[in-house]
């Protein structure tokens, strides 16, 4: 394979593919770079349901201003404990959520009606096991859409803060095409955290759809084996596909998506170049065929860069920093997944405060597992300790780390309200085991 020479901003389009070029003409050509693949042996396939996530997507400058839409539902009590969450879309009268949604709400672009959340299996599933794991709490349901900017997220979190929530679930991921989007989406859960509301959000489940490295020199980096390129899926991909390139430092670099064409010159199908800011990103759907991920450093930083690949593997990865917003933000308690013995599982991303085992069983879902379905199993244990004393958001977070064990970090939601409840050590100087709390 041949790597074709990106010439001044020109996307090659293939039959088929559609996609959008970020970045502006007059970028110096950075020269051909041949067989610079290799062969890849494609790693092994995620465990089932390993694949559920949130939404992905969104921009900070999205072309419409969100809204929001409130329809009332049915309350359980002034006293209940009350939880939001946020998805893309619910089914507010599926049939496991009846008397328990006290509101709902959806936020929309200047010009659309207002509408019911419309049927959403994955977001229902989350608060479906909200509702199983407590009593009587109250549910806030705020759908956010599948590519919400950043805006319409911190109205959401607004709206569910104006509601008076205890808890907030967030089993999604966001991508925004730039890092002030994502320093945005952070800033709106730890905003919640500040005004007494437990943030709780899946991990993600990005471990093998994520690489970091720190590159040495301009020029194409090279990933684990020293190849230039990072072969996207498991052999033959079609469909959409979410690139992001994010960094922190005054770097400069640009992200390439190529065809992979034995015996031919491989073309650009996909790039972005943007002069400034510290994210790159690319939005493309594609026909069926091999696919790899290049990029190149017009001027290296001294500080890590990590690409996502939002919904295909990649074939070199790395767990370390493939948390995303608002997982990745401070006071937040993010969730990853373990298997029935304990061990983590290979998709969950790096970084969770805690983790549990990720097997639920549920109506508008089926069997549902992954860090979306870890979020809300942990949320029920905040709910529990939430009813049992006035605990801060991170006198919670502390209780749920003092009871989680192992490298894993694996939750015992037990022995979790039992501190609570005041039965062992106060969770500010140890916990039932005695252990002081980090």
């Amino acid at each position: 394979m041949t790597r074709l020479a990106p010439a001044l901003a020109v996307l090659l389009t293939l039959a088929g593919l559609t996609t959008g070029m970020v970045g502006a003409a007059g970028v110096p050509d950075v020269g051909p770079i041949g067989g610079v693949v290799g062969d890849v042996t494609p790693p092994q396939g995620v465990a089932a349901g390993g694949d559920a996530r949130g939404p992905v997507g969104g921009s900070v400058d999205g072309s419409a201003a969100a809204g929001t839409a409130d329809v009332g539902g049915a309350g359980v009590g002034d006293d209940a404990v009350r939880v939001g969450v946020i998805g893309s879309r619910f089914d507010g009268d599926h049939p496991e959520l009846a008397g328990r949604v006290a509101a709902y709400s959806r936020v929309t672009p200047p010009g659309v009606a207002p509408a019911s959340p419309a049927a959403g299996a994955h977001d229902t599933a989350v608060a479906e096991i909200v509702a199983d794991r407590t009593d009587g709490a109250e549910l806030y349901l705020v759908g956010v859409g599948t590519g919400p900017s950043a805006e319409e997220y911190e109205r959401a979190v607004d709206w569910l803060l104006e509601n008076g929530v205890d808890v907030v679930v967030d089993s999604g991921s966001y991508f925004p095409a730039t890092a002030e989007g994502m320093d945005r989406i952070s800033e709106a859960a730890e905003r919640a955290t500040s005004e007494d509301a437990v943030f709780v959000t899946s991990s993600g489940n990005y471990a093998r759809r994520h690489w970091r490295g720190t590159p040495d020199s301009g020029g194409w980096l090279e990933f684990d084996d020293g190849t230039q390129g990072n072969r996207l899926g498991d052999g033959a991909v079609a469909g959409e596909v979410t690139l992001r390139l994010y960094w922190d430092d005054e770097a400069d670099y640009d992200l390439y998506l190529y065809r992979d064409l034995p015996g031919r010159d491989d073309p650009v199908v996909a790039k972005s170049i943007r002069e400034r800011g510290n994210a790159e990103a690319i939005d493309a759907t594609l026909p069926r065929g091999h696919y790899y991920v290049s990029v190149y450093a017009r001027e290296a930083g001294s500080e890590p860069v990590d690409l996502f690949a939002a919904d295909r593997r990649l074939a070199h990865t790395a767990a370390d920093g493939s948390a995303v917003a608002p997982a990745d933000a401070d006071g937040v308690v993010s969730v990853g997944a373990v298997d029935g013995a304990g061990s983590v599982r290979p998709y969950s991303s790096a970084g969770a405060d805690v983790s549990v085992h990720d097997d639920a069983d549920t109506s508008a879902a089926g069997r549902f597992d992954g860090t979306s379905a870890a979020a809300p199993l942990v949320a029920g244990t905040v709910v529990s300790i939430r009813e049992r004393g006035s605990y801060s958001p991170a006198e919670v977070e502390a209780i749920l780390v003092c009871a989680a064990d192992g490298d894993a970090r694996e939750l015992d939601p037990d022995r979790a309200i039992a501190v609570a409840a005041g039965d062992v050590a106060d969770p500010r100087t140890g916990n039932a085991t005695g252990r002081e709390c980090e």
